[in-house]
């Protein structure tokens, strides 16, 4: 075996090995950016979840500042006029809750949002 050989072997093997570093980085990263995403629906999710079920809801627009994660959310309430049901009879006192989450990705703003609707007297206490 000549120099150039081993030279050329060992080439090889680095460019592959190179290649391999760059997959393994490639796939965490893509990893992480996946449990962010979750992270943020489940955030999205608790929204909805607590501002959907007040026992008395009613309009309301509020902005939560971004915490450690960078993500500000907005959650929004507020009465649907127009949501009629097959026989086309209009349903009074029903709310849309809207939540929404935003970030700055190094590429800009990305913004990601639930929602859900929601009847007044779902979840008014019994006396």
């Amino acid at each position: 075996m000549t120099l150039l050989e081993v030279v050329m072997a060992l080439a090889v093997f680095s460019i592959a090995a190179l290649a391999l570093v760059g997959t393994l980085n490639q796939i965490a990263a893509a990893g992480t950016d996946s449990q962010r995403i979750l992270e943020i629906e489940q955030s999205l999710e608790s929204l909805i979840d607590e501002y959907g079920k007040m026992p008395l809801i009613r309009e309301l627009d509020e902005q939560i500042k971004a915490g450690e994660d960078g993500v500000a959310y907005r959650v929004i309430i507020e009465q649907v006029k127009d949501l009629q049901n097959q026989d086309g009879r209009f349903l009074q006192n029903t709310f849309r809750v809207l939540a929404v989450a935003r970030w700055d990705e190094g590429s800009g703003a990305i913004e990601m949002q639930a929602e859900t609707y929601r009847y007044a007297g779902a979840f008014l206490p019994l006396n």
